[in-house]
């Protein structure tokens, strides 16, 4: 066990409020000579121990069997008490645990459960026992003092004998039934005069039977006082009961053996909650195929007993769009989609040795141990999408889905299971990229690259929280004079681990493919801002080219409003340039950021354009002051006489007599420069004009004109 830790204020208020609804519910299901604090208190306390238990480095489920018995101690014992707590706590201590994702973590939860169940059983089988002993009691009294309380002790017993609870029968010693209860037969599920002259042998399965005449046996012959055992008994209609069987035995005044008293309770319901929670352990509740712990179990034992010519295949698949049959038909009809996904994927490989599982909301993974009859996995993806596309009328609906997968195909041991579930998932996610109803095979080259390329992106906020992140400024000339007229803001990530600087474009699409761009963008914008602002004036803008995310934020205005306040720039010194993509695609409030821009006076122009006529629009309807040509317009160079040339000719013409500044970016040479200046282009930035650097290196490199830049 690990030592004890204060626990932290917000899990201590979580175990409270569990133990309050524990409280609030199962006092309507059982009287509890408590009062509504006292049982909070109690239970709080039990929650403690079953957390704790959880929680251990080393995992003993006995201390819920200690739970199970205070609760019956405690006289938590209502005909539901049993269910409520188990719903409760099995909710509450998955939310409650650090090991959720660790593997054993579902086994210890039903573990905990299951130990619960037993205590509270346990702790009802002494209460039983208690019982009986009195009722053994009142029948040697009764069968002693026959003669002057016959009466009295009579009824006494047929009270206690007829409105038991549990089961009691009274056999001769050959077995004979001599007298039952209604609770008896209603285990049995039969009426009471059913049982009359049959033998309690007959209550038994076949193969039980000669276990269960020891049993009365050892009684009878003394060598032990009485049995307790878990059995099965026939009911009626030929299904099992399952009950715990109390044999002891009567004896007259002289000791002789007369009868045998059997009690039975019923535990049909606690074994039915059982088989329960263990479903639940291994199977989807939704899907019914292997949930994602079962099904990584299975893939550990596939490759646990490997040997050097296993082959498997594992498909990682994920339902496309699935979010449009949950929003366009409801969650009901996407649910019913999700089984009927899984019966056809079960059903595809169904004579194959392999195994379904769900392993995410909308995502299914299927491990196959291939053989000589396999098929190939290309024939398996088109089978799979052939079966999706088939229409299932839901309601009025026909709804059909299509799937992305991702396919690793693998032999022998080389990589374990967390490293095959992840490229699995890795060529998925590459398959969607591309498109929809699409597949791909995992590529060891394409992973390597892909995995490095995110264990660096998912470090970049730590490592922007501890300053390795900076702002570096390049600058942007005019190409009749080659001076500098902007500086465009860029960052730069001196990465510790890899020891390597990275670049802003780089930097850029990390930080847009976590949405960290929308975070950074503005510490930037607001780190530019102060270091220009600590400067002598100088005419020189500030220009910052924005990411779609940024560009579609709807707090966009108000952070450049913010800033430019606060360090005291003049509006019309900064220049934000919105992706062109973003604003034709109208997303978010990348249409109206434009017009709030305008108003608070910056500079406000459009990236990315590549001159189709939405784009031309929107530059004459905003008023668009500056358009930076798209990579795609700028990566070649066509011939004077192409078409092409013609074309970007005239849209740069056209711009121009708009009154629109055109500008290219990732200009390399100075070659370069001088044919895009004879196309009309006013502003550049690249290699020509010089590398990022610091504030103070670009000012005094590059110093800016006296004029006007624009």
């Amino acid at each position: 066990m690990n030592d004890q830790t204060p626990l932290d204020p917000e899990r201590a208020r979580r175990r409270l409020e569990v133990a309050k609804a524990w409280a609030h519910v199962v006092g309507r299901t059982a009287y509890v000579p408590m009062t509504i604090d006292e049982m909070t208190e109690f239970l709080l306390a039990q929650v403690t121990v079953l957390a704790d238990a959880l929680n251990a480095d080393m995992f003993d489920p006995s201390p819920a069997v200690d739970v199970g018995r205070a609760l019956v101690n405690n006289d938590f014992t209502g005909p539901e008490s049993l269910q409520c707590t188990v719903e409760i706590l099995a909710a509450a201590l998955l939310l409650d645990s650090d090991r959720r994702d660790k593997p054993g973590f579902a086994e210890r939860v039903v573990g905990l459960l299951s130990g619960l169940a037993t205590g509270y059983a346990s702790g009802m089988r002494l209460r039983t026992l208690e019982q009986q002993e009195h009722i053994k009691q009142a029948l040697l009294k009764a069968k002693r003092e026959a003669e002057r309380r016959e009466r009295v002790a009579n009824d006494r017993f047929e009270e206690v004998f007829l409105g038991s609870a549990i089961g009691i029968a009274l056999t001769d010693m050959s077995g004979r039934f001599v007298q039952t209860n209604p609770a008896l037969a209603h285990i049995l599920e039969c009426e009471p005069g059913d049982l009359a002259d049959r033998n309690v042998s007959e209550l038994f399965p076949a193969a039980d039977v000669d276990d269960v005449v020891i049993s009365y046996r050892e009684v009878t012959e003394g060598i032990t006082p009485r049995i307790r055992e878990r059995r099965r008994m026939l009911r009626q209609d030929g299904t099992y009961a399952w009950v715990y069987l109390v044999i002891s035995l009567l004896r007259d005044d002289r000791g002789v053996p007369l009868y045998h008293i059997t009690m039975v309770e019923n535990l049909s319901e606690l074994q039915a909650l059982q088989n329960q929670l263990g479903q639940q352990s291994v199977r989807d509740m939704l899907t019914g195929v292997a949930n994602r712990q079962h099904f990584q179990s299975k893939l550990d034992a596939v490759l646990e007993g490997a040997g050097p010519d296993t082959s498997i295949t594992l498909l990682h698949i994920g339902i496309d769009s699935f979010s449009v049959i949950n929003n366009g038909l409801g969650h009901l009809v996407g649910d019913r989609m999700l089984q009927v996904v899984a019966n056809q994927l079960r059903a595809i490989v169904a004579d194959h040795n392999a195994v379904v599982g769900r392993v995410g909301g909308d995502e299914f993974a299927i491990l196959i141990e291939n053989s000589e009859h396999t098929p190939n996995y290309q024939e398996l993806i088109n089978e799979i999408n052939n079966w999706l596309a088939e229409p299932t009328f839901i309601g009025e609906s026909g709804v059909a889905v299509c799937a992305s997968i991702g396919v690793v195909e693998h032999t022998g041991r080389v990589f374990g299971r967390l490293d095959l579930l992840r490229a699995a998932n890795s060529a998925m996610r590459r398959a969607k990229a591309v498109g929809k109803r699409q597949w791909e095979i995992h590529n060891v080259h394409d992973d390597a690259d892909d995995r490095a390329r995110f264990a660096i992106t998912s470090g970049m906020p730590g490592a922007w929280e501890c300053g390795e992140l900076d702002v570096e400024y390049r600058p942007i000339v005019g190409l009749a004079d080659n001076r500098t007229v902007a500086l465009e803001v860029m960052l730069r990530w001196q990465h510790a681990e890899e020891g390597r600087l990275i670049r802003h474009y780089e930097c850029r699409d990390m930080a847009e493919s976590t949405g960290m761009s929308l975070t950074i963008g503005p510490w930037a914008f607001d780190r530019a801002c102060a270091a220009l602002a600590k400067r002598p004036p100088a005419n020189v803008r500030l220009l910052l080219r924005l990411t779609p995310l940024q560009s579609s934020d709807g707090n966009l205005a108000a952070v450049v409003n913010r800033v430019v306040a606060r360090r005291g720039l003049p509006a019309e010194q900064i220049e934000i340039s919105l992706d062109a993509r973003a604003v034709v695609a109208d997303r978010g409030e990348a249409q109206s950021n434009l017009q709030a821009l305008r108003d608070n006076g910056v500079v406000v122009g459009l990236h990315e354009f590549t001159g189709s006529q939405t784009e031309f629009a929107i530059v004459e309807e905003q008023e668009i002051d500056s358009v930076i040509l798209a990579g795609s317009v700028t990566a070649t160079r066509p011939g004077p006489d192409s078409v092409l040339t013609k074309l970007t000719g005239s849209m740069i013409a056209t711009l121009s007599q708009m009154g629109v500044t055109v500008g290219v970016v990732d200009v390399p040479t100075a070659q370069d420069a001088a044919w895009w200046h004879a196309m009309g282009v006013t502003l550049a930035q690249g290699d020509f004009a010089g590398q990022p650097g610091d504030l103070d290196t670009q000012l005094s490199e590059h110093p800016a004109p006296s004029g006007n830049g624009a």
